[in-house]
């Protein structure tokens, strides 16, 4: 089935977190408590990466989703202002099929809480180049700044590598690049690129997490599981691998989750939903320390992404189109 942009654009839409507009504005909304949470939803899992390298420029992350369900954010990398995954979407196509799409997002410098119209158009992530069939907007509700998304249909079982570059764009601002692997074709395909105030440098901390956001009861009821790492950043001159896991959670108290090796990847896969028990030997909060598996290193492309100059500024408007 082929989409045109407007389908897109309602793909973008529809992979926003499904909740009330007035809970969405309100983390002290009555939606959000915890007994709330775990009638209505899976708890939300993460892995986060350690050591971390707060000067790092990129980031290189692979990760296999062994297990899904509609309504998943399995994101490879929520570094400190933005974060790179794929979903599996609320609705399946005419087919029936699941809708899967790659997503990236990059927050505004600065907080001003969850109106996008909100920010000082000198504050917001500005939209500087986007991948072919990707279609972008900006976003609120969880902070504010600037999204994109295409589809990209990611499989079980197949490794899904993602890569977020950061540039300098001047004195005052820094460019962020995400960029996806595409399997069919073995080759670095953009997402997108957005210009933000260089409050700080280097991407920060990250972690992989998987997230429920049907979050209708049912949704509860479906395991979801997901293999992070490698986990690679880039210090400047080498590449630097994560050997820390931390396992945590949200505030959901459902007890259907767990953090354990997978043995055939020789990382950590995290697993929230359905039936899933509590591994004994690893508890949220938690930090465990493995020596990776041999691999190898990501190749010229990434390396050539990496080293190129900034990219030139496309004059888009907020709501992605061009001017």
């Amino acid at each position: 089935m082929k989409f045109g942009v407007f389908s897109l654009m309602s793909l973008l839409m529809a992979g926003g977190v499904l909740l009330p507009e007035a809970a969405q504005a309100n983390r002290d909304s009555d939606y959000w408590k915890p007994e709330n949470m775990a009638m209505r939803q899976c708890t939300s899992v993460h892995l986060v990466y350690g050591p971390t390298l707060p000067e790092h420029s990129a980031a290189y992350t692979e990760m296999v989703v062994e297990k899904s369900a509609p309504g998943t954010y399995f994101a490879c990398n929520n570094f400190s202002v933005g974060y790179i995954g794929v979903q599996e979407l609320c609705d399946k196509d005419e087919q029936g099929n699941p809708q899967r799409v790659a997503i990236f997002s990059v927050w505004d410098a600065k907080d001003t809480g969850d109106n996008p119209h909100a920010a000082p158009e000198e504050e917001r992530a500005k939209l500087v180049a986007r991948g072919e069939n990707v279609v972008t907007e900006r976003f609120g509700g969880e902070g504010t700044g600037g999204k994109s998304m295409r589809l990209f249909n990611w499989k079980e079982g197949e490794v899904i590598r993602t890569l977020i570059v950061e540039k300098a764009d001047g004195e005052d601002f820094r460019q962020l690049a995400g960029y996806v692997m595409n399997p069919a074709t073995g080759k670095w395909e953009l997402l997108s690129c957005w210009r933000i105030q260089a409050v700080s440098r280097g991407l920060g901390g990250a972690c992989g997490f998987v997230e429920d956001f049907m979050r209708n009861v049912e949704s509860k009821k479906n395991e979801r599981r997901a293999t992070f790492g490698p986990a690679l950043r880039w210090n400047g001159t080498s590449w630097d691998e994560a050997t820390e896991f931390r396992f945590t959670r949200d505030s959901n108290p459902n007890p259907n989750i767990n953090c354990r090796l997978n043995s055939e990847r020789g990382y950590f896969s995290l697993a929230t939903g359905g039936d899933i028990s509590p591994e004994s030997d690893f508890a949220p909060f938690d930090t465990r320390t493995i020596t990776p598996p041999q691999k190898n290193l990501p190749g010229d492309e990434v390396m050539q992404l990496i080293r190129a100059p900034k990219m030139e500024q496309q004059n888009y408007a907020d709501d992605g189109s061009l001017q």
